[in-house]
């Protein structure tokens, strides 16, 4: 590692080094937090700024001359041109909330990350990576382009914001006008069949394949190879419809939807229901007696991703790591020992954004009895409930009729290129497959990457705008 870069590290290492006491999060995990429980969620809370803003300037004054496809004539994506998407980094809050990390300039990945999909009069919008979003400020100093694909870091204690604007050919935003129909659109999430050209392609297993070393007695040593070619991930082999990638998608990550009554309002970070948008007969009155997520009007113009991969335990391809955990000690040897927890698979995949409509009044289409009949702990308030976030089909998949036809349709290429959760708590170490794998997505050592990785703010100093305060 040059001297420069160093000097770049340390400087972040000081920076990271401010303490936590400061944080709003730390009042939440140790109970020393009091919303007022008599504000009316009428009274909205603005969003917070973000890196979106200044595309969404930017967006607004561009005006679309050419021809372009028209799905929805007299509906509320008419004359859709652009949307802007933003991966935003964050953490849960409890329930189903996402509490948006503090954006650190010198964080060794991107905390938010934009594509701009542009409509056009071909069957498929045109996906475009901002790349200068996905570039680290390491790799910019090296002079090194952003990748064309969205970098996701995994594990269960991860969330990523998406959040979604559109806007007409005219450029005026169209959230608001599309929240107003909610009752005929939802947009659902999920592994795709095909890429952002419409082709087929393979889902791919990105740590490549690895050989353990064993020596006469079988009694595995230090010293295995890793081979970095991503393989073709066998969860997914015999898997290539929609429909069949759709139903393994929970197996990936899961989505939480998180929509508002209006586009210009967030959640508080403290109450589960706070300006979300719920099914009808309930208006936002309802917040403190709805049910989430079964009350929820789900649209998908804002939620947030948790991408808690299944460990690959029966894959003899990965089943011991080959690399020396140096900081964990073999009593028998007195060496390095292993690292024994099953490591993640880490896929690279186009994710499927896929806005759908029905007739008016037919979106809420479970009947509240059956449902009640497999949760029968839970009372809900609106009569009945959306389908999942992966399955537009469940209604037909328990009896009823689901109308949900396609109104457009975009794949954003994503790699998660590492898990928080591939790693042993109990003896961090640079070879653990999450540092190593963070290191050499992002071209830092594995030494590197656990130096940078520890002294991340998630937080700002002091009060007021430094507060990560961005809520879903």
């Amino acid at each position: 590692m040059n001297t420069s870069i160093s000097k770049h590290l340390k400087r972040a290492t000081v920076l990271g080094l401010i303490a936590f006491s400061f944080s709003a999060c730390d009042k939440f995990v140790f109970g020393d937090i009091h919303p007022n429980y008599d504000d009316n969620p009428l009274n909205t809370k603005t969003i917070p700024h973000s890196g979106a803003d200044r595309y969404v300037d930017s967006i607004t004054k561009i005006k679309v001359t050419e021809a372009l496809a028209n799905p929805d004539p007299e509906g509320a994506f008419k004359d859709w041109a652009t949307c802007l998407v933003m991966f935003k980094e964050g953490h849960s809050h409890g329930d189903g909330m996402m509490h948006g990390n503090f954006v650190y300039p010198n964080a060794p990945w991107k905390q938010e990350e934009f594509v701009i999909i542009h409509n056009n009069a071909g069957s498929w919008p045109t996906v475009e990576v901002q790349r200068q979003s996905t570039v680290t400020y390491l790799e910019q100093y090296d002079k090194k382009q952003g990748p064309d694909y969205i970098r996701i870091i995994g594990g269960r204690l991860k969330r990523w914001g998406l959040c979604l604007y559109f806007f007409d050919k005219n450029g005026r935003l169209m959230n608001d006008d599309i929240l107003d129909h909610s009752d005929e659109y939802q947009i659902f999430f999920t592994v795709s069949d095909v890429d952002d050209k419409g082709q087929p392609y393979e889902v791919t297993d990105t740590r490549g394949t690895w050989h353990a070393k064993y020596d006469e007695y079988d009694t595995w040593q230090p010293g295995g190879t890793i081979d970095h070619t991503p393989v073709p991930s066998p969860f997914f082999a015999n898997k290539t419809t929609w429909k069949e990638r759709a139903d393994a998608t929970p197996k990936i990550f899961e989505y939480t939807y998180r929509d508002t009554w209006i586009h210009d309002a967030m959640g508080d970070g403290a109450r589960e229901l706070f300006n979300q948008r719920l099914l009808p007969p309930l208006t936002r009155k309802e917040a403190d007696w709805a049910v989430a997520p079964y009350d929820q009007d789900r649209v998908g113009l804002k939620g947030h991703f948790n991408f808690d991969i299944d460990a690959d335990e029966n894959d003899d391809k990965h089943k011991d790591w080959p690399l020396e955990i140096t900081r964990r000690t073999d009593p028998t040897t007195g060496k390095g020992g292993r690292y024994t927890r099953p490591s993640f698979v880490l896929p690279k995949f186009y994710l499927s954004v896929r806005v759908m409509k029905c007739p008016k009044g037919k979106k809420a289409l479970i009947p509240k009895d059956p449902y009640l009949a497999r949760h029968s702990t839970y009372v809900f308030l609106s009569k009945f409930i959306c389908s999942d976030w992966y399955n537009p089909d469940e209604p037909k998949d328990y009896g009823a009729d689901s109308q949900w036809k396609d109104v457009l349709r975009f794949n954003i290429p994503i790699k998660v290129f590492c898990s928080s959760f591939d790693t042993d708590p109990t003896a961090i170490d640079p070879n653990d497959p999450y540092y190593y794998y963070l290191g050499r997505e992002i071209g830092l050592t594995a030494e590197e990457a656990l130096e940078a990785s520890q002294n991340v703010q998630t937080h700002g100093v002091g009060g007021g705008s430094g507060f990560g305060n961005w809520f879903l």
